[in-house]
């Protein structure tokens, strides 16, 4: 009898509505003050990114920039993300490699699939001109997720030729 509740629940559980909904709950809240400013953790930042890119797009100069020098957006300053960031002669991002995040946001259009390294990866234009690939190598790690943004302007058979170069180091 308590078996056949079990599964009627799991059921019911299971043949809800198909919109994901999160529930929280807040933390019980107590008169008690702490003597200790209120903290904020982030993540681990992740290992550097285990990939090489030899064909980038003609505008980008030949080394990576440090990521102190250039103005980071919503792709490139997430805490814990490691980013390898390539501009332009005028210093402006032109390519950012990202581990340890995928997009922020729904993809807004159409998007394809390609072969990054041997792993399968999505890629397409956002409205605003950038163009985005995104993969992960395996699903549950966040250091495993990554994100290769180009910033407009932007040609899409240079992105294509940048992704096929990309091979895993060893």
């Amino acid at each position: 009898m308590k078996r056949g509740l079990l599964i009627i629940a799991l059921l019911a559980a299971c043949s809800g509505n198909a919109d994901p909904t999160i529930t929280t709950t807040a933390p019980a809240t107590t008169s008690q003050t702490s003597a200790t400013a209120p903290t904020t953790t982030l993540p681990p930042e992740c290992p550097s990114v285990p990939y090489s890119v030899s064909r980038l797009p003609q505008r980008v100069t030949a080394e990576p920039a440090p990521a102190d020098t250039v103005e980071l957006d919503e792709f490139t300053s997430i805490g814990g993300t490691t980013s390898v960031l390539w501009v332009d002669a005028a210093g402006e991002v032109a390519v950012a490699l990202i581990r340890g995040t995928l997009p922020l946001e729904d993809w807004p259009g159409e998007r394809g699939q390609v072969d990054v390294a041997g792993v399968p990866a999505v890629v397409g234009p956002f409205d605003d001109g950038r163009w985005v690939a995104a993969w992960f190598e395996e699903e549950g790690e966040r250091c495993d997720l990554y994100t290769m943004v180009f910033y407009p302007p932007v040609d899409a058979s240079e992105v294509e030729l940048s992704l096929a170069s990309i091979v895993r180091d060893p």
